[in-house]
């Protein structure tokens, strides 16, 4: 009779061991677990800001992007005249345009989780410049009673390289200058170190 209360005492004081013994390792488990993660998280935000700074050397620093320029020539004459005069003045000039991203610190960006691929945003393609870089006078003549002025020679062909500007951005300058721009950045980041680069 006294053999059977022990046993039970017995097995009901293992019992309760085991069982805590078992909580015990699911909870040790479960912090090195979690440990691990954090790690992990820890490791895979170092690695996003490391290739975001990356990201940022390649584009922010360079500021402003010059993706496409032309260079252009053309020949204005101007002619006044009055009873018994006359002048008149025939210029050429060359002049260059250029087109591209004008602020590089606008684009937007995002790095992957695994650092290996990135997403751009470009601003809008914008001209950039449209200067005169030549001029030179092919024929001229001048009559003091109506002088062709440099002021007036300057107007013409400042009117002259808008007109030229102007036919440039309906022939799709800025689309062609946001492609290349595209294109040079894709080129800008694959060379350091991405595997996936998306310029929009």
């Amino acid at each position: 009779r006294n053999r059977q209360p022990r046993e039970r005492r017995e097995r009901r004081k293992r019992g309760p061991g085991f069982f805590t013994r078992l909580l015990l390792k699911i909870a040790i488990f479960l912090i090195i677990v979690l440990i691990v993660l954090l790690v992990l998280r820890g490791f895979t935000k170092q690695t996003i800001e490391k290739r975001s700074m990356v990201v940022e050397q390649q584009l922010i620093y360079s500021q402003e992007l010059v993706s496409l320029k032309y260079r252009y020539s053309d020949i204005i004459s101007i002619k006044k005249s009055v009873p018994l005069a006359k002048s008149y003045s025939i210029v050429k000039y060359t002049g260059t345009i250029r087109a591209g991203i004008k602020d590089m610190t606008l684009c937007d960006f995002e790095v992957s989780e695994t650092g290996r691929s990135v997403k751009v945003i470009l601003p809008e393609a914008e001209v950039l410049g449209n200067d005169i870089t030549t001029q030179e006078v092919f024929d001229e003549s001048h009559s003091m009673f109506v002088p062709i002025t440099i002021e007036e020679v300057f107007t013409e062909i400042d009117a002259a390289r808008q007109d030229v500007l102007e036919e440039f951005l309906n022939q799709g300058i800025l689309e062609e200058a946001r492609k290349n721009a595209i294109l040079v950045i894709k080129q800008l980041l694959v060379a350091a170190g991405f595997d996936s680069v998306e310029v929009f």
